[in-house]
């Protein structure tokens, strides 16, 4: 009897367990706070926050191009970072931006992506960040997955496209982007833009003229494409400072500024001697030349005077000095993504080309004026030194951009490339204690993982580029 009771327990209990198949438990194992659909809004944030805690306020780029030296250890501005990862860029910036695509058009999932927002201006803002992103990305490595990229399981080993592939695939999707605008919501969880389509469509046309201009050397021509895509986006560019698209940081200390946060504990970086020499000219350490060195820097707090820290080498920063107040003191103080200064410069630079009608000369002075009133100089002061630097070759342009885009480091270290490629570059100094490299890095190095996880196509793009280090120049500074 015992025997046959143990039998028929085990049967019943096969058959319970066999029949939850067909049972409906509602949501007793469903966990709040770990959603299984994705927000939109949440995703858009998570993706944005990047930009500007982690690409517009980098310090490599700026050390780069010498706006900055360092204080005790100096091992940064000679290179010691050699391979850069771009695991987070791939695997939570651009997955975020693909997710926010993929919930936007799914059949189950657009109508709750659409609370927050028109899905076709979700999308919309998606492409144009994924346009950015891959921008950015390609002009710190080179040749990257791109058409590929980001397809999980389905293509675990995805190709590396050229640079130029990735331009032309950009240019395309700003396209895209912003033929699918319309009159509904922007986006919850903009973070940048706080949902204005008008701030997003002239992103888009900004971002456009500049990657236009940035492969100029390889695509020089007025009927070219390059020239094209220059003037397709012009007209809808920004066109005054007021229009200057930036990032804005909030008081929280997770959210603020983290050029403030840097210095809050201990002060690592002074402005660079190649910097400050360069705007001190022919005034003095206490009355500089460029009246915008006051805007960007204080005084040494030990010496009273502007002075630089040794570039690629240990300073002593209290003897120097340092960044403004306004920024490295200031939780909220923006990170600027475009400027009206630089697009007056591409304009500029564009009518040297033959690409663009007008004065280059007077593009040329509106820059430097929009500079100067972006930092809050003085009329005067600004009048006398723009009469005293007039135009007289892309030389001229080359070296106020770098001024003026004083730390927008990518950006700068990106056209100062170009620029060297042409001969026409700020001259930076050259070290002779460099950890990496033999000179100012031309590329960023790519993950050490990278020829482990994804052999073959590294390969291919190692053969095709150049040598995997600091030294090889990208396809449009060639």
């Amino acid at each position: 009897m015992k025997h046959f009771l143990k039998i028929s327990f085990i049967v019943i209990t096969i058959i319970s367990i066999a029949s939850c198949d067909s049972v409906d438990f509602g949501d007793t194992n469903t966990n709040p706070n770990n959603p299984s659909v994705g927000s939109t809004a949440t995703l858009m944030t998570g993706a944005q926050k990047y930009i500007g805690h982690n690409y517009a306020t980098s310090p490599t780029p700026n050390l780069y191009v010498q706006y900055l030296a360092n204080g005790d250890y100096d091992d940064q501005s000679r290179y010691l970072s050699f391979n850069f990862s771009y695991n987070t860029e791939y695997a939570t910036v651009l997955r975020n931006i693909k997710e926010v695509i993929d919930l936007c058009d799914g059949e189950s999932t657009k109508s709750a992506a659409g609370a927050n927002g028109s899905v076709n201006n979700q999308k919309a803002v998606a492409k144009i960040m994924r346009a950015y992103m891959f921008w950015t990305m390609t002009d710190r490595w080179g040749m990257l997955p791109y058409s590929e990229a980001i397809q999980g399981i389905e293509n675990s080993f995805p190709k590396f496209d050229s640079q130029e592939n990735i331009y032309t695939g950009c240019f395309t999707e700003i396209d895209e982007a912003l033929a699918m605008i319309d009159s509904g919501n922007g986006p919850t969880g903009d973070i940048i833009f706080d949902g204005s389509m008008t701030k997003w469509t002239q992103f888009a046309n900004t971002l456009r003229v500049v990657m236009a201009l940035r492969i100029s050397r390889k695509v020089p021509a007025s009927t070219g494409y390059a020239a094209a895509e220059f003037n397709k986006g012009i007209a809808g560019s920004i066109s005054s400072n007021s229009e200057n698209l930036s990032f804005s940081f909030l008081t929280e200390d997770s959210n603020d500024n983290p050029w403030e946060d840097r210095f809050e504990s201990r002060k690592d970086y002074v402005l660079a001697d190649t910097f400050v020499d360069a705007l001190i000219g022919t005034g003095t350490n206490v009355a500089p030349e460029d009246p915008r060195l006051a805007k960007y820097g204080e005084l040494s707090s030990t010496s009273l005077v502007y002075v630089g820290g040794v570039y690629g080498e240990t300073n002593n920063t209290a003897n120097f000095s340092f960044i403004t107040d306004n920024i490295i003191n200031s939780t909220t103080a923006p990170a600027m993504l475009f400027t009206y200064s630089q697009v007056a410069f591409a304009k500029a630079e564009a009518v040297t080309l033959g690409w663009y009608a007008g004065s280059a000369s007077a593009f040329y002075d509106t820059a430097i004026q929009a500079s100067m009133d972006q930092w809050g100089v003085d009329g005067t002061d600004a009048a006398t030194y723009i009469a005293g630097h007039p135009y007289a070759s892309v030389t001229d342009i080359a070296q106020q951009k770098w001024v003026s885009m004083f730390l927008q480091g990518y950006e700068s270290w990106a056209e100062w490339r170009r620029y060297e490629a042409s001969g026409v570059a700020p001259t930076l100094k050259s070290l002779t204690n460099a950890i990496n490299g033999t000179g100012i890095p031309q590329r960023h190095a790519y993950p050490g993982s990278a020829p482990t996880l994804n052999e073959a196509a590294y390969n291919a793009a190692v053969t095709a580029q150049g040598a995997d280090d600091l030294d090889t120049k990208l396809w449009w500074a060639n």
